[in-house]
């Protein structure tokens, strides 16, 4: 399969990059989408469809440094997990404010967040004031540990949790008001 992949990049810098990040993430990638799918035939599918687009944007890979490219690679995986769920309709769309018990709760706001289209928590997340935005961003788009965050803002650990807390109750109630309103209630 890897041969059907690097047939697609043209560069042999491109080709080897691409090599190392398949032999070296598959695994991950596939336990991503397992995570979203539950399902062993969907989860390749999503794991194929995720290392085709990453064989199109080789040129990502090549500058990015390893986390960068870990994290790519694992969210590709789990966004086109999301793509086949979202196709199966295996996710229902609806999610209200009393599904969520515990704003601070990292498994209740990833269900929040699989339950929800992609773009619309993007959309949300780019709206809201940049201290809130910045720090949701780098922790639950680019995956990035809130450790490494406060280093990038040059915030305490402290402060980068206590945003993300606010950040993530602030989106859910967003989400929430947008469901409702799509449901005309």
């Amino acid at each position: 399969m890897l041969l059907f992949y690097i047939g697609v990049i043209e560069s042999d810098d491109g080709k080897r990059t691409f090599e190392y990040y398949y032999v070296t993430y598959r695994r991950h990638m596939f336990a991503a989408a397992q995570s979203v799918l539950h399902n062993e035939s969907d989860s390749e599918d999503a794991v194929h469809n995720a290392f085709l687009g990453i064989a199109k944007h080789i040129d990502i890979l090549l500058s990015a440094d390893e986390s960068k490219g870990r994290c790519y690679c694992i969210k590709a995986a789990k966004n086109a997990a999301l793509n086949i769920a979202r196709k199966n309709r295996r996710t229902d769309s609806s999610v209200s404010i009393e599904d969520i018990y515990d704003v601070a709760d990292e498994k209740a706001f990833e269900e929040l967040i699989e339950k929800s289209e992609f773009e619309e928590v993007l959309d949300v997340i780019r709206s809201m004031d940049s201290t809130y935005r910045d720090t949701l961003y780098l922790r639950y788009v680019m995956d990035i540990p809130v450790k490494k965050i406060a280093q990038v803002l040059d915030r305490k650990e402290s402060t980068v949790k206590q945003q993300l807390v606010r950040g993530k109750k602030m989106l859910i109630e967003a989400l929430s008001r947008e469901v409702m309103t799509a449901d005309g209630k």
